[in-house]
């Protein structure tokens, strides 16, 4: 073979460690816990209260709510 060739796999070696060591390294630093899910609840909670404060108890939308106002006052009339 030719110095050409010889330099190529001299130098191919540092990169093919390189891509096979830095994803195993950032795989086996993580952490083995799972995801902390404890502020989730509190949060769908507070997110829940304000749309219904928001929206009313029924849900819906204020156009949607002042349109069937509008509906039920032209039926009454």
């Amino acid at each position: 073979m030719t110095a050409i060739v010889w330099a190529n796999l001299v130098l191919a070696i540092p990169f093919l460690v390189a891509f096979i060591a830095v994803p195993l390294r950032m795989t086996f630093r993580t952490s083995r816990a799972g995801p902390d899910h404890a502020d989730a609840h509190a949060y769908l909670q507070a997110r829940t209260a304000a749309v219904a404060a928001a929206f009313g108890p029924r849900g819906g939308t204020p156009a949607g709510d002042r349109a069937r106002e509008a509906a039920r006052q032209a039926a009454a009339a």
